[in-house]
């Protein structure tokens, strides 16, 4: 498992250098940049200057299903009890932005200490007042390079934890060096 880590999150850190934003000439606008990284399959569509969106165009990644991603500096110094305490606020904004809807923490897990590299999980379940689920699975991983996060959310658990996956491996396999 820490080696997973240590190989995600040195993609993620090379995704940073490459995902800079790019300079744009008055006279005509820069072609669209490509992510950092990305999956077969997936429609890609970029949110403000740094958060990279997917839709799963593919039966496969589950009708529905998107994956987002976001590169931050370093030198966070989120404990594991933070971030699930975060967990708890999160829930509790995302319920009073939208009356009837539930939400339930079905799992936070991740490296203890303060160590680096290090990486929480959380994985909820939201219904909505219409009785429509959604899982998500909301990852930070934190480096001395860099910090990043990754949210996949499905209408079934199985299909977000597999995103959640194949994305994480998609970054070892696109940004890890090929040998050392």
């Amino acid at each position: 498992m820490t080696s997973l880590v240590r190989c995600v999150l040195i993609a993620l850190f090379t995704a940073a250098g490459i995902g800079g934003a790019a300079a744009q000439s008055a006279v005509a606008p820069a072609a669209p940049q490509a992510p950092p990284i990305s999956v077969s399959g997936w429609s890609y569509q970029r949110s403000g200057a740094d958060v990279h969106v997917f839709h799963c165009e593919q039966p496969s990644c589950g009708a529905g299903s998107k994956v987002t991603y976001r590169l931050y500096a370093a030198n966070n110094p989120m404990t594991l009890q933070q971030f699930r305490d975060s967990q708890d606020q999160i829930i509790k904004a995302l319920e009073q932005r939208k009356p009837g809807q539930k939400i339930t923490l079905l799992g936070v897990d991740g490296a203890k200490g303060s160590a680096l590299p290090r990486m929480y999980r959380a994985r909820r379940l939201t219904v909505t007042s219409d009785g429509v689920s959604d899982y998500q699975v909301n990852g930070l991983l934190f480096g001395a390079q860099a910090s990043a996060s990754l949210i996949s959310s499905a209408h079934d658990e199985k299909a977000s934890n597999d995103n959640y996956a194949k994305f994480a491996a998609a970054v070892m396999l696109v940004l890890a060096p090929k040998s050392r």
